[in-house]
């Protein structure tokens, strides 16, 4: 049977459009009257780049349009190729333009162009992300299916790119349509690049090499592509988590780069083309290849821990690095995530100042915690976390990794009754107050800020200017949005050592305050602030002792009695190219200190005074906190 899909106003707006390439020596191709080959045919034909609408499409290429642009039948039936020979190729909505071509004095071509394309971008309607199930991307994951922004088929791995069904002429029609190459040239070349990207936590990465028919200075030769990981069994979980569990995160990233890259007050890599499909999860995101100065081997085995670091040229970029290895840095590593802090601060304040155009389409395209009413927080007289018996397994299980099968990676204090009933007793009435704590997180507006969610080492590029100061760009925009400060701070700096942060936390939230302030943003209480952080980080521990298990399978218990410190290979590399298990050791071990040196547990308690107050209810009762 034929299978058709039949437009509906939502897929409407997914810019799927035609754009009639065959028929130039004929006057256009034929239309006809019905979606049989040999219904009535209709006077006159569809012209020679036509643009129409897709009414309906169907798995024999014969497509049902509506005219939008050009000359012949309203509407009528096509085919898309005869005889190998393409009719009709999908391309993007029709979008007006209405800046200047002529660049303002001060603004080079290319930063023109780009403050055209993205003010275009903003006007292209696109729907808003629709919640996918597991079963939904099993089912879909290698379905080709067109972009949402876009309406094109595309690539989703390196193989396809290279591949002669997509390739060179595909990119060149992938580049036309996003605005990011011009209509009068083309890829001549796609090929393979032979350096191998070996990390990424949310998706797999490669690079590959274009040839234009016109080089130039502004068009790079070299680019980068992020695309989901494969389904195969070592990254099977990992794709249904960030599919799924963080799901859209992808969906924002790609609209960082495609709607922001001319308004964001950092550098981020040059856009080129993204797309991703609501119905199967695909997406691709292609953008320039940073030139990184040194991409060696990283010191795993922490044998360069306190040598000095060779420094580099000027504007020569350092790195890549990578999470929970500070040691690798060129610099101090306070300097860093200083750079970091006051880089997030200041999307911050310009956000609150609106320097990123129309809340409307920040609050569609983007994660937005500014307009979340209270009653979706789930807030409730009862425990609003999970089951407490639930819960309690995990702690103890986690407790028991930390004092015995892991303990020479974490303070002896954990194998203590002293820590070990606080740990249960901390997380246990977070844990009942969980909806509330997110709700009084988020307030208070003044603290719900647009900025980047992930601001840590491995997704900066660094380099000193002539004067010797670290400056930075910056990748990896998932999950971009809107939420509270103090829960984006945490994910900043979540991977940095302990000693260091706990060291420097005041002059990182000095600098979070005074920053934003700077830029437009409203002035922050630098201490609820600091609750806000300290709640996130006890938050994620929930993820962490529900981990153990994972933790066991990426290096099992026989491996451990062996295991002398965090440098051990089996403990400290990366796996299957992700620094999980890296991750998953050195947070717990944060987290833990975060608990005894920082008194979190009396932080929760004064928590629990200001959200019941804010409330006007009284106190939870023990049973709420209790297996």
């Amino acid at each position: 049977a034929i299978l058709a899909r039949t437009a509906d106003p939502a897929t409407m707006t997914q810019g799927l459009f035609w754009e009639i390439v065959g028929g130039a020596d004929k006057g256009g191709i034929l239309v006809r009257a019905g979606k049989e080959l040999k219904s009535e045919e209709k006077s006159g034909r569809l012209s020679h780049g036509a643009l129409v609408r897709e009414i309906e499409f169907l798995e024999n290429g014969r497509l049902h349009y509506e005219i939008v642009k050009g000359t012949g039948p309203e509407s009528g039936w096509v085919s898309i190729q005869i005889s190998g020979k393409e009719l009709a190729r999908r391309t993007a909505a029709p979008l007006e333009d209405d800046l200047e071509d002529e660049a303002p004095e001060g603004t080079s071509e290319l930063q023109w162009q780009i403050q055209k394309r993205c003010n275009k971008e903003m006007k292209r309607p696109v729907p808003e992300w629709k919640q996918i199930s597991i079963e939904q991307v099993m089912k879909n994951h290698e379905k080709l299916a067109p972009g949402m922004f876009y309406g094109l088929n595309f690539p989703w791995t390196e193989e396809m790119l290279l591949s002669s069904k997509f390739g060179a002429e595909w990119l060149t029609q992938a580049m036309h349509v996003a605005g990011t190459l011009s209509q009068d040239n083309k890829i001549l070349k796609v090929s393979a690049d032979p350096f191998k990207i070996t990390t990424g936590n949310n998706g797999g990465k490669f690079l590959f090499e274009v040839e234009y028919l016109h080089s130039s200075p502004d068009l790079h030769t070299r680019l980068f592509a992020k695309i989901p990981h494969s389904m195969e069994a070592a990254t099977q979980s990992d794709r249904l988590s960030t599919s799924v569990n963080k799901q859209p995160m992808e969906f924002y990233e790609l609209n960082s780069s495609r709607l922001l890259e001319a308004t964001l007050p950092v550098k981020i890599p040059r856009y080129y083309f993204g797309d991703i499909s609501n119905e199967t999860s695909n997406f691709i995101l292609i953008t320039e290849s940073i030139n990184f100065k040194d991409p060696q081997r990283l010191d795993f085995e922490g044998k360069t821990r306190g040598a000095p670091k060779e420094r580099l040229q000027p504007f020569e970029i350092e790195g890549p690095y990578d999470k929970c290895m500070d040691w690798c840095l060129r610099g101090e590593p306070k300097e860093y995530y200083m750079a970091l802090v006051r880089c997030g601060a200041k999307m911050a304040g310009l956000g609150k100042a609106g320097a990123f155009g129309d809340t409307t389409h920040l609050r569609k395209y983007f994660e937005d915690f500014s307009s979340v009413p209270k009653e979706a927080y789930g807030i409730k007289a009862e425990c609003s976390g999970q089951p407490p018996n639930q819960l309690k397994t995990k702690i103890d299980t986690a407790l028991s990794f930390m004092a015995d099968t892991g303990k020479v990676l974490f303070p002896s204090f954990c194998g203590t009754e002293v820590f070990q009933q606080k740990l249960r007793t901390t997380l246990m009435k977070l844990n009942a107050y969980m909806a509330e704590m997110n709700y009084w997180c988020h307030s208070d507006p003044d603290y719900i800020v647009f900025t980047h969610n992930n601001l840590n080492v491995d997704n900066g590029y660094f380099w000193r200017n002539a004067e010797g100061e670290l400056e930075l760009g910056v990748f990896d925009w998932g999950s971009m949005g809107s939420k509270s400060l103090g829960f984006k701070m945490w994910w900043w700096m979540y991977c940095q050592d302990f000693e260091g942060m706990s060291e420097n936390m005041d002059a990182y939230l000095d600098c979070a305050v005074s920053t934003m302030k700077d830029f437009g943003g409203p002035s922050l209480d630098k201490e609820v602030l600091r609750m806000q952080f300290t709640l996130t980080a006890l938050q994620q521990m929930f993820g962490l002792i529900a981990a153990v298990g994972q933790i066991y399978k990426m290096c099992p218990k026989k491996e451990w009695p062996s295991i002398k410190d965090r440098y051990d290979p089996r403990v400290g590399e990366n796996i299957h190219g992700k620094s999980t298990l890296r991750l998953y050791l050195q947070v717990m071990r944060t987290i833990c200190l975060i608990l005894e040196e920082w008194k979190a547990d009396q932080i929760v308690d004064d928590f629990e005074e200001k959200v019941t107050s804010l409330l006007g209810v009284g106190k939870k009762g023990p049973s709420t906190m209790q297996a």
